[in-house]
């Protein structure tokens, strides 16, 4: 991967972007894009687009969404501790022993997840993790209540410490993949597009939306104010390649192999032999996954605006997902980013996606 490539992946994925408090991962991001880019979009939520070739047609989105998993702060008791809901699918086993950046207008406070040894606890029986998120708490060192208040207050967004590192010449892990890599991704194509010997036919829209781990909110409002012809959803998918992953329920997805191409239900199936035929035609390997029936990505927030929105998920293969040791592998990362460039520089003016009848 190139340096400045390299560099930016590890910039968005180190700021803090908790859901509705995104602003300043969004200011990388269009800071990277704008070179590439014929017109700049943000709106009231701060959702963030990049343009480039408009006018032309087809319109198609590339999106990913730049906020991350993270908590808000519910309730500070009369010791000072403080309880937090989760700001998206928070996995509550991880949170024990986790060091945490409290978002302040003040600025940022230390804290950390407790971890009582079940030696010392009052209840008997092994120390289990907690199943509610409401058994844990926070501690940043308050005398009280009052000294917790004079630095906390509820409503603050609490993130993970967790910085991105590299294992190898190849292994990435950070908190935060989900879906950083997705934006990452999208600006990257968005420069390999606008740096082709060949200009789009198409119009390209890349886009950073806000608010998916909570409802897929920001993509919804893009489709209805962007109006794409074309959409492809970049996000994470789960490589089921460790121990005690059912295959056979979840699926075979490698680390190292490829992004994956989404099949079935949002994933319109004329797209979908577009994409085969893309990686195909420029050797760029990749996997294909059934879309999963517990979860689903910003395409499913776009596919039936506007009378149907032709849409596919493409998706970078991420061990540990919702965790602050997220591991992906560089090379599926770029050829996630070729993949959706040359499937945008594959498209003919005026194209359409159609299921034959």
């Amino acid at each position: 991967m190139r340096k400045e490539s390299l560099a930016l992946l590890e910039q968005l994925t180190n700021t803090a972007a908790p859901g509705g408090h995104e602003g300043a991962v969004q200011r990388i991001w269009l800071d990277y894009v704008t070179p590439y880019a014929d017109e700049i979009f943000t709106d009231a939520y701060g959702n963030a687009a990049a343009i480039l070739n408009p006018g032309a047609s087809p319109r198609v989105m590339i999106d990913a969404h730049c906020d991350e998993i993270c908590l808000i702060i519910k309730h500070i008791d009369d010791k000072g501790y403080i309880y937090v809901q989760a700001f998206g699918g928070i996995v509550i086993s991880t949170l024990k022993t986790k060091r945490v950046n409290i978002h302040t207008a003040k600025g940022v406070v230390r804290g950390v997840f407790e971890s009582i040894p079940r030696w010392i606890k009052s209840t008997k029986g092994e120390d289990k993790a907690p199943e509610d998120i409401f058994e844990t708490w926070i501690d940043i060192g308050a005398k009280d209540e009052k000294d917790a208040r004079e630095r906390v207050a509820v409503g603050d967004m609490v993130t993970f410490e967790e910085q991105f590192e590299m294992l190898t010449k190849e292994i990435a892990v950070g908190r935060a993949f989900d879906d950083k890599a997705g934006i990452w991704v999208t600006a990257e194509a968005l420069r390999l597009i606008a740096g082709s010997k060949t200009p789009p036919q198409c119009c390209v829209i890349a886009t950073s939306s806000v608010q998916e781990e909570t409802g897929l909110h920001g993509a919804r409002m893009l489709g209805g104010s962007l109006k794409p012809d074309v959409m492809l959803a970049i996000d994470m998918t789960h490589a089921t390649d460790t121990p005690v992953v059912d295959q056979r329920r979840i699926g075979k997805v490698l680390l190292g192999q490829g992004p994956s191409i989404g099949i079935g239900r949002e994933n319109h199936i004329e797209i979908t032999k577009r994409l085969e035929q893309v990686a195909e035609a420029n050797k760029i390997p990749v996997q294909m996954e059934a879309f999963s029936a517990v979860g689903g990505t910003n395409a499913l927030a776009i596919w039936t605006q506007n009378g149907g929105t032709p849409s596919s998920v493409v998706s970078v293969p991420t061990r540990y997902m919702h965790s602050t040791v997220e591991m992906i592998h560089l090379d599926d990362m770029e050829n996630c980013a070729r993949l959706v460039s040359q499937f945008c520089l594959s498209l003919r003016k005026d194209e359409q996606f159609k299921v034959k009848i």
